[in-house]
């Protein structure tokens, strides 16, 4: 085939295409994946290349719009395919799309965030792969799903995507390079039955199915970047760069985030990022030892970012100290971690456990190291470095495609046991180095009685108390006695019990569905929680037939089935379900809500004599539900 020169191509498709897709939408708003998936495939790129440090630098800066490679033909499939989009039926969101890729395209000037890194680089085979979804060389676990590229274009109102690599061929010889671009718009009609696709890539062949599709050398646009390369190394370059559409400054954006999800790897040595906006000449270092500085200002902050299940401010800070003035603990499984006894400072402090993997923060909730598992023992911070044996192996399995929390099924049985067995004996070694509660730290809930001894011995049934008339006769004035004594004692204050619910009042029971869930509460003017920002991601998108997802929402009450009799959960009410903006009636009531099946974003708003200010006390289910419909 001939070779061709390079061109922004889009390849025929027969499948239409809009301009809100998932893959650009989902993580817009929110520096936190762009930064973290960016991060972490440099640091993946100088493991595997052997590099002693992970060095990464950031760059934001303006470029002249018709620099851009390949930008006439993006502008000209732009335009094409939203003036055919215009003659439907449009939704605000692909309205808003258009409006703002307009907006970028109508200045001279355009803004690029460029990701620089010292790791193998990309070649050929690794650029088809970056570029094909569903595809990729890591083959177990975390980031084996092909779409974590897709992450960037939350940063890039363009959608539009440039990538360099310089490598060696595995002879080790001269260095070569190789560049390659994705640009996500909207399919577009050339006739009654063709039509061009929405994702456009540059290329020196009209498909990515040639063996070597991509140039060879690097457009002006990158080649500033790999040339400060003094060996192999990649560069990402974002186009019509957004600034995460926040308020905080893109520069300490990129810092903050860098220093809590990689605390561990830039605490080591393992990490160094450098952060360069040109615009304004703002200049900042995240290594350890301006660690503090920047995490100092979010140690206050206990919720986590936009879209939930990231690491606050506060947890990312309290996991500094630990690694500064703990100790260390050898674990299994070349595992090690850094131990920190909490002190009491007017209340008990909450014990926590946090899991890093190669350096990046995974979850502070792993399976059998939550704080229920460490009743009776005095409160500690940990930090767990899973190295590079057996636990860091399952922990990437159970990953998931985002880099973070431990999900048990996406392990086979064998492995699931070996991690859970991992998680035990790391539980075991955490109680023996907190030691149990003893004498006055011991916490005494009001109203029990505790027995110390060295023997456990069963309390023996109080005798039952029955109402006795006072001196003056009134039986109003009455004091309680055991049957067997006399003494007069103080009447004890009587029990406030909570009015039974009427029957139906609760949701009823139904199987719990497994999936990815984050929830972000939001205060109102008196600071309770009036409504709760969720985004549910089914771990299976097979719809079973007769059947459909609701939501509902509870306070647990904090016994489990261990207690003789636990209590419920206490259920929230929820007054309205907002899904796109519009509210849904379907299938609503007072405790419970119908979702459409599949992955949803939504908000719920909780009655108004719902009053809780702690946003993570709520838990969120998703369960399924028999269709009444359905059923002869």
């Amino acid at each position: 085939m001939k070779t061709m020169p390079p061109d922004l191509v889009f390849p025929e498709t027969g499948q239409p295409q809009g301009f809100s897709t998932l893959a650009t939408s989902q993580w817009q708003g929110n520096p936190e994946p762009v930064v973290r998936e960016l991060l972490q495939n440099c640091l993946d790129a100088a493991v595997a290349a052997k590099r002693q440090c992970a060095e990464i630098d950031f760059t934001i800066r303006n470029e002249q719009l018709d620099s851009i490679p390949g930008i006439d033909q993006y502008c000209e499939h732009f335009e094409d395919a939203a003036r055919q989009r215009a003659q439907g039926k449009q939704g605000h969101a692909e309205v808003q799309v258009i409006a703002q890729i307009r907006q970028v395209l109508s200045s001279p000037e355009i803004t690029v965030l460029s990701c620089r890194d010292n790791g193998i680089g990309l070649n050929h085979d690794r650029m088809g792969r970056l570029l094909t979804e569903g595809d990729t060389d890591k083959h177990d676990g975390a980031g084996a799903f092909g779409v974590g590229h897709l992450t960037a274009f939350a940063a890039s109102t363009l959608r539009f995507v440039f990538y360099a690599g310089r490598y060696r061929d595995d002879d080790k010889s001269e260095l070569s390079d190789v560049t390659s671009a994705h640009a996500i718009l909207a399919s577009r009609r050339v006739s009654d039955t063709r039509g061009r696709g929405g994702h456009g890539f540059w290329l020196t062949s009209p498909t990515l199915f040639d063996p070597k599709p991509c140039p060879n050398s690097a457009p002006p646009l990158l080649k500033k970047g790999l040339s400060w390369l003094e060996d192999t190394g990649s560069v990402v370059a974002i186009l019509g760069f957004n600034g995460f559409r926040g308020t905080e400054p893109p520069a300490q954006a990129i810092a903050r985030v860098a220093a809590k999800n990689f605390l561990v790897a830039i605490w080591s040595g393992n990490m160094d990022v450098r952060v360069h906006d040109e615009r304004d000449d703002t200049n900042i270092v995240v290594d350890r030892s301006h660690l503090k500085s920047i995490l100092v200002p979010g140690r206050n902050q206990t919720r986590a970012e936009q879209g939930g299940g990231y690491l606050s401010g506060e947890q990312a800070y309290r996991a500094w100290e630990t690694l500064e003035h703990g100790k260390t603990v050898e674990l299994e499984a070349g595992a090690t971690a850094r131990f920190r006894r909490l002190e009491y400072d007017g209340r008990r402090p909450t014990t926590r456990v946090q899991l890093f993997r190669n350096g990046m923060w995974i979850t502070n909730k792993p399976p059998y190291l939550g704080p229920p598992d460490f009743g009776g023992h005095n409160p500690f911070d940990a930090v767990v470095m899973t190295g590079s044996g057996l636990l860091a192996g399952l922990v990437r399995g159970a990953e998931g495609p985002e880099h973070r929390g431990i999900e048990m099924g996406r392990l086979g049985g064998r492995d699931r046991k070996r991690l859970r067995d991992l998680l035990k004996g790391i539980a075991g070694r955490f109680r023996g180095q907190a030691g149990e509660i003893r004498g006055a730290e011991e916490y005494e809930p009001e109203g029990f009685a505790l027995f110390q001894g060295d023997r456990i011995m069963v309390a023996e049934v109080a005798p039952p108390y029955h109402p006795r008339a006072g001196e003056d006769g009134n039986s109003e004035a009455t004091t309680l006695v055991p049957d067997d004594d006399a003494r007069t004692i103080d009447p004890p204050e009587p029990i406030k019990r909570k009015k039974k619910a009427a029957r139906g009042a609760r949701p009823k029971p139904g199987p719990r569905m497994r999936g990815r869930l984050t929830v972000r509460g939001n205060l109102g003017r008196d600071g309770t929680v009036t409504s709760l920002d969720t985004s549910w991601r089914p771990a299976s998108t097979r719809r079973i037939a007769g059947s459909y997802q609701a939501v509902r929402v509870r306070i647990p009450s904090g016994s489990d089935e261990t207690c003789e009799q636990p209590l419920p959960p206490d259920w929230l009410q929820i007054s309205k379900l907002v899904i796109n903006g519009e509210p849904s009636t379907e299938g609503h009531s007072k405790y419970e809500a119908r979702l459409p099946w599949g992955a949803v974003d939504f908000t719920l708003h909780l009655h108004e004599s719902t009053s809780f200010t702690d946003p993570s006390a709520v838990e969120v289910d998703i369960v399924r539900r028999r269709d009444q419909a359905s059923n002869p």
